[in-house]
């Protein structure tokens, strides 16, 4: 598919005697590849069969903080629902330990860090909008872009259409002092959210949940990354954090591919990220100098 309003992307020209056709390309890479044991089963239910609490070890130390809390709220998640436990209680019996060496006592390996082929297969063209810089001075960064969409991310979830509408409706809820824009899903505030800006506003349609963010200036970190997204707007999206009502979620198998849908979640805050969970809020795009 080309775009007359971006430059081409013809062949580099280089001769190498081979032709590799796609299908061929994606034939070859539609297995699992396992990397490595990732979560572990420790403790008196692996010595003694039982236990008063549950012990895990997870081998994630070198995991980004995004991942590892999709990571542990997959398993807390998990936890809650199999043994009618309230969410917010599930620490208290469910313990997890992250290390960078895994188990030192009797274990069970539960779960795998593996590349899982995504299916159906489907191209994403670079003229599809991700993230928009929509105004930047010296002063002020406006950005705006897809926080959420309807496409199953990297940790094999899926938001619902009814719960992204579900999500909007909570953060207009929100009083605007805590539409918090953050960074990585960290502790440090970057920005706001705005519900308009101009002649754009938040909004969602059939692909998601649009939003628009303006980063702070005051503070050296903010101005840090605000340099870095104008400097490589390709490098960063969205990605929000919501919660879920406990019974709001359901398992789903198209095919081969399966995966959790979100039926229902409000809005907690939304970060800005160079490893969003769900690769559709990239790339960013400049929209205007």
């Amino acid at each position: 598919m080309s775009d007359s309003r971006f430059l081409p992307v013809p062949s580099g020209g280089k001769k190498t005697g081979k032709t590799f056709k796609l299908e061929d390309v994606l034939e070859c890479f539609n297995k699992p590849a396992l990397i490595r044991e990732l979560v572990y089963l420790v403790g008196g239910t692996v010595v003694r069969g039982e236990g008063n609490d549950v012990d895990v070890v997870i081998r994630a130390g070198d995991f980004p903080p995004a991942l590892t809390e999709a990571i542990l709220f997959r398993l807390f998640r998990a936890f809650s629902s199999h043994f009618n436990i309230p969410y917010d209680e599930t620490p208290k019996y469910l313990h997890i330990t992250i290390n960078d060496y895994g188990p030192y006592t009797d274990y069970i390996p539960l779960f795998s860090l593996a590349l899982l082929p995504r299916q159906p297969v489907k191209i994403f063209r670079m003229s599809q909008k991700g993230m928009e810089i929509i105004e930047k001075s010296q002063r002020e960064l406006i950005v705006g872009g897809y926080a959420a969409t309807s496409d199953i991310d990297a940790v094999q979830e899926r938001i619902s259409e009814k719960a992204l509408q579900s999500i909007f409706k909570s953060f207009k809820q929100t009083p605007e002092e805590f539409r918090n824009l953050m960074w990585d899903h960290t502790s440090t505030q970057i920005g706001v959210l705005l519900e308009k800006h101009e002649d754009k506003e938040t909004y969602v349609d059939e692909r998601g949940w649009y939003i628009i963010g303006k980063l702070r200036y005051d503070i050296p970190v903010a101005k840090t990354i605000a340099k870095k997204i104008i400097e490589n707007p390709a490098d960063f999206g969205f990605s929000v954090k919501i919660g879920v009502p406990g019974d709001e979620i359901r398992q789903v198998c198209l095919g081969d591919v399966c995966f959790t849908e979100i039926e229902e979640a409000y809005f907690i805050e939304t970060s800005i990220t160079p490893n969003p969970a769900n690769p559709a809020t990239k790339p960013l795009k400049i929209l205007s100098e």
